[in-house]
């Protein structure tokens, strides 16, 4: 599937913005966990900063860019294929 979709640029660059924060936070959250600190700073960083709203908004935003060039079908059948967090217990 080599094809392009066109994309709202303000939209894309504001994915961008936000995979680049999210790269460089969770780099830094990660490494002071490695390095000893304390766990919790990951939850403090994901809720303090909003993340499971904005990557709620991340994947519509790339959803809806992509149901426009392979339609809700397509779309249904890529999503059926992830496999999120399970429970360990």
């Amino acid at each position: 599937m080599n094809r392009s979709i066109p994309v709202e640029l303000a939209g894309f660059t504001e994915l961008f913005r936000d995979l680049e924060e999210y790269v460089v936070s969770l780099d830094r959250v990660l490494s002071r966990i490695g390095a000893g600190g304390d766990p919790r700073i990951l939850l403090e960083y994901v809720v303090g900063y909003g993340l499971p709203v904005r990557l709620a908004r991340a994947r519509e935003f790339v959803g809806d860019s992509l149901e426009h060039a392979i339609g809700a079908e397509a779309l249904e059948e890529i999503a059926d294929q992830v496999e999120g967090y399970r429970d360990r217990k």
